[in-house]
């Protein structure tokens, strides 16, 4: 009878799934792209950046740098600057509060200065150890300068990031972000970053991926897209 009762009381927890493992407190990582093609039009593209992601307690830290330049024939055709700030604070398993800075300089499409400041809610829609979609939604204000003229706006946003591993080495992000201009509404914009990472080895990996800007309102000479694809060779580490 005692032996019935301690199987009885151990078959729950034997029943029980392990917990799911805790993020990383701290991640951090760093890229970097070279092309150099020579012949009939040379050119030379050059790529470098990091993340770094900190998390204490129900706080997540995120801050990320990106610069990009094309080179042909001797002449810089395209170059760009990004950089991002995020800090959000958990409520509950799914909600969260963030605020976040923008920053982004690229001449070449007519951007002298854009600073994008806001603050907003996030969701998490799924949540699995194979897939996560969040969705974000904030409020926030826009500076941006040009060539010829700024904008001063306040400004609604609209985003996700959502990630798939595809395999035990492999995974797939999606992050797309729609602004409106509240002052001038032609004025709206819609970012994407589309990336695949496969890993090496426990830290490198490669990284092929594919980003879109679209202006609808570029400044008089401009086109309203600009994209770029970039293959990256990815250094990573992290610390619990």
């Amino acid at each position: 009878m005692t032996a019935a009762w301690l199987l009885c009381g151990a078959a729950p927890a034997l029943a029980q799934a392990p917990a799911p493992e805790s993020p990383p407190t701290v991640e951090a990582t760093a890229q970097f792209t070279f092309l150099d093609t020579r012949g009939n039009a040379p050119t030379q593209s050059l790529g470098t950046g990091g993340e770094v992601t900190w998390r204490p307690g129900p706080w997540t830290h995120n801050t990320k740098t990106v610069f990009a330049q094309n080179e042909s024939e001797g002449e810089i055709s395209a170059r760009s600057l990004t950089a991002l700030f995020r800090s959000s604070r958990s409520f509950t398993p799914r909600l969260s509060g963030y605020g976040q800075y923008d920053y982004l300089r690229d001449t070449f499409a007519g951007v002298d200065q854009r600073h994008v400041s806001e603050g907003g809610v996030s969701f998490n829609a799924l949540d699995t150890p194979r897939q996560k979609l969040r969705w974000d939604g904030a409020l926030g204000y826009l500076s941006e300068q040009g060539p010829d003229d700024s904008l001063n706006s306040a400004t609604l946003s609209t985003g996700a990031l959502y990630s798939v591993a595809i395999s035990e080495t492999a995974e797939f992000k999606y992050e797309p972000r729609y602004l409106l201009t509240l002052n001038e509404s032609d004025f709206w914009k819609f970012d994407q970053i589309a990336a695949l990472a496969v890993s090496i080895n426990s830290v490198l990996a490669l990284k092929a991926s594919h980003t879109i800007r679209y202006s609808a309102s570029p400044p008089l000479g401009f086109e309203t897209t600009d994209t770029i694809m970039a293959v990256s060779l990815v250094a990573k580490m992290s610390r619990r």
